[in-house]
């Protein structure tokens, strides 16, 4: 079997994933493209997916 070699140097992100839990229901999921440092987001908790359909709102922070 071949074997290749790869170092963090050579990889590159793409898409980041936030995990989101509702405050409302708790259910978890994952969350695209919501990680901009001091930014305010309104998520939706999907009612389809046995959520509880509410919206609020997330603060991203690196702290």
């Amino acid at each position: 079997m071949e074997k290749i070699y790869r170092t963090y140097a050579e990889t590159q992100v793409e898409v980041l994933h936030t995990q989101i839990k509702c405050p409302n229901c708790g259910m978890e999921w994952l969350e695209e493209d919501v990680s901009t440092p001091g930014e305010t987001y309104t998520l939706g908790c999907d009612e389809f997916d046995d959520g509880c359909g509410t919206e609020f709102e997330m603060y991203f922070d690196v702290d």
